[in-house]
């Protein structure tokens, strides 16, 4: 278990988002009826994977790899019905070897949060060296993001749940159609009336989260939206058929990408330049109202795009073939077969 002190200042920093929540829910978002989840598992990580470095590398990258983020400490990387592995900027190691299926993730700090289907969430605690394990409900979950003072995932059906003092509550909308990507404001205070999330999802849905209450604004596609990514009150999604859509000034406009891949993630690497990844190997990096293609070399299904100070990760996979890249200003690293 992790120790009572980082317990309590995580708590405490969770609990100002909790206490915004339970004043500012109105009918707008009445919570979805969720069963209560069962309690939670931690398990302490070895300090190394028992194997030969290169043997466990070459397992890591051998999964169906989903999703990845960076601590301050480490690149995590999920899968889809693998295991989790780990880059501490020398090897790859496999801390968690249980097989999970994860399809999206956030970092922050020393903590990894990562969500999947049947309501599954799983923290990687990289200070404690210790996973913890969860579940809330049994809807899929597709998309997770931090927000200053806890977390927020969306997934099918409008499920909307958020943390709070270690906890998960529901934030749902009612009637949603199903929500694949979230992004939320790392702002302490927002005056009222300021975003503090966006969630999208099937058939171009786009939902604001303003003073804890979810407004639809109308998207001008009809196109699944799979990730979005928020920057002060402006926001930029991305979806099937190579869309991509910017939010600002009140409302959404529609940017060429000069591709019809379906685009599945997307990552702000700059002041205002934004990287989206999606099938057939495609990379776009966007400034302004220009999208640029980014060859990394090759054509596989690429499913995530985070940061890590100056470098740009990127994980992929096609079946058991994964792959990863790391682009820097010096150039680019790969791993894996894909």
């Amino acid at each position: 278990m992790r120790p009572d002190a980082r317990a309590t200042l995580i708590a405490a920093l969770l609990v100002v988002f909790a206490a915004g929540i339970g004043l500012n829910v109105g009918a707008r978002a009445r919570p979805t009826p969720t069963p209560a989840p069962p309690s939670p598992t931690e398990i302490a990580l070895p300090s190394a994977t028992p194997v030969d470095p290169a043997e466990a590398q070459r397992r890591a990258l051998a999964q169906p790899l989903s999703s990845g983020c960076a601590t301050d400490k480490a690149v995590w990387v999920f899968s889809d019905g693998g295991a989790v592995i780990r880059f501490d900027g020398e090897r790859w190691t496999i801390p968690d070897p249980t097989l999970r299926s994860l399809s999206a993730a956030a970092c922050r700090g020393g903590l990894g949060l990562a969500v999947g289907p049947a309501g599954g969430l799983l923290t990687v605690d990289d200070d404690a060296r210790a996973v913890r394990v969860d579940r809330y409900g049994t809807d899929d979950l597709r998309g997770v993001a931090f927000t200053f003072s806890g977390a927020i995932a969306v997934g099918a059906a409008g499920t909307v749940i958020v943390q709070t003092d270690l906890d998960w509550h529901p934030l749902g909308i009612r009637g949603g159609e199903d929500l694949l990507g979230v992004s939320a404001s790392a702002q302490r205070l927002l005056p009222p009336g300021r975003t503090q999330a966006w969630a999208v999802g099937a058939g171009g849905a786009a939902y604001r989260l303003v003073d804890f209450a979810w407004e639809r604004v109308p998207v001008p596609t009809t196109a699944t939206l799979r990730a979005v990514v928020v920057q002060d009150e402006a926001a930029m999604a991305v979806g099937d058929g190579g869309t991509i859509v910017r939010y600002a000034s009140g409302g959404w406009s529609e940017t060429a990408s000069g591709t019809t891949s379906s685009l599945r993630a997307v990552a702000l690497v700059g002041p205002a330049t934004a990287w989206a990844v999606g099938d057939g190997g495609t990379v776009l990096e966007i400034a302004g109202d220009a999208a640029h293609r980014v060859d990394l070399g090759t054509a596989c299904t690429l499913r995530a795009v985070f940061t890590q100070s100056a470098a740009i990760w990127v994980v992929g996979s096609d079946g058991a073939r994964g792959g990863i890249w790391r682009v820097t200003p010096t150039g680019t690293d790969r791993w894996g077969g894909c």
